[in-house]
């Protein structure tokens, strides 16, 4: 039995937020100070983790510094939330030395996107709300209208209701109503087998990547298929696919993006559509993993029906 779903407390101006590197370290060293100063512009103090700004190979430090710096912040009575400064690798080394449980035991606001697609997988796993959203030490940082959502989803009580939709398709209409899971594709793929492996029934599953082209998309949605995900689903959003198009594969040898989500999703005969504002961007939405939304395929709209914080 799943256990019941926990709203971490929502944060306030003033409060001291936890930024850490669960994967890998900002790629240049003035990202870090750039993101501290953009949280303390949305009225946060910032305690940085002790591995923030480390380097060890492509990761932030040692797997036990990186799972430390989680726990700590965690437990710390003074920080009311953990952003995390940038995805890259790691968090599935990290998971080897943290328990998710002390996340339901301490329950806190948790945003992050890419390689963090696999902390909110674990969150879920122990019925603990977190939250995609932007990361202050990236190139894409947090722009204006990420940070009206992301503030919008952190620091009020109001679900958030109708999500943007940018450009996009209906690959199938009809209308879905289900709890909100997802992420980065790859990541989700590589969940499979482990301890927070995705879970799809009955849910919304929201679908974004960057740099993987049609036939490496192709072998992903064709893995979570093969495992029996997505097939139960209510319905699937699709973000953005940056730079996904053919590179070893000339494009008149390859099938193109649209083609391969159209073969692999439209036989599921679920509400299927494009465009979401959410993926590797300068702007892109906060949504709440776990909590109740509704999409409909006519409209190409995303509602969200329950606030992520209490």
């Amino acid at each position: 039995m799943s256990p019941s779903l926990v709203l971490p407390p929502r944060l306030h101006p003033g409060d001291t937020v936890a930024l850490v590197s669960p994967a890998s370290p900002p790629h240049a060293s003035r990202l870090l100070p750039a993101g501290r100063a953009a949280l303390q512009r949305l009225g946060f103090r910032v305690r940085l983790g002790r591995a923030a700004s480390r380097r060890t190979g492509y990761l932030a430090g040692p797997d036990a510094d990186r799972a430390r710096d989680l726990s700590d912040a965690l437990r710390d009575p003074q920080a009311r939330g953990i952003f995390c400064s940038r995805g890259g690798y790691g968090v599935s080394r990290l998971l080897e030395h943290f328990d998710p449980a002390l996340a339901r035991a301490h329950p806190k606001v948790v945003v992050g996107y890419s390689d963090v697609t696999l902390l909110h997988l674990a969150w879920q796993r122990a019925g603990v709300v977190s939250f995609w959203g932007p990361m202050p030490a990236t190139t894409a940082g947090i722009g204006i209208r990420s940070a009206r959502w992301l503030k919008a989803a952190v620091m009020s009580t109001r679900p958030l209701g109708r999500i943007p939709v940018g450009r996009g398709e209906t690959y199938r209409p009809g209308r879905a109503r289900g709890r909100l899971t997802g992420g980065t594709l790859s990541l989700l793929a590589a969940s499979l087998g482990t301890s927070y492996e995705i879970r799809t029934e009955s849910r919304l599953v929201f679908l974004e990547e960057i740099g993987e082209e049609p036939y490496r998309v192709d072998r992903l949605l064709t893995q979570l298929l093969a495992a029996g995900k997505l097939r139960d689903a209510a319905g699937i959003l699709l973000g953005g696919f940056r730079g996904c198009s053919p590179r070893l594969f000339p494009a008149r040898l390859s099938f193109s993006l649209r083609e391969v989500l159209a073969d692999r999703l439209l036989p599921l005969r679920l509400p299927v559509f494009s465009g979401l504002a959410v993926g590797h961007g300068p702007d892109q939405v906060t949504l709440p993993y776990g909590v109740l939304a509704e999409m409909d395929g006519r409209d190409r709209s995303l509602t969200i029906l329950q606030a992520g914080v209490t």
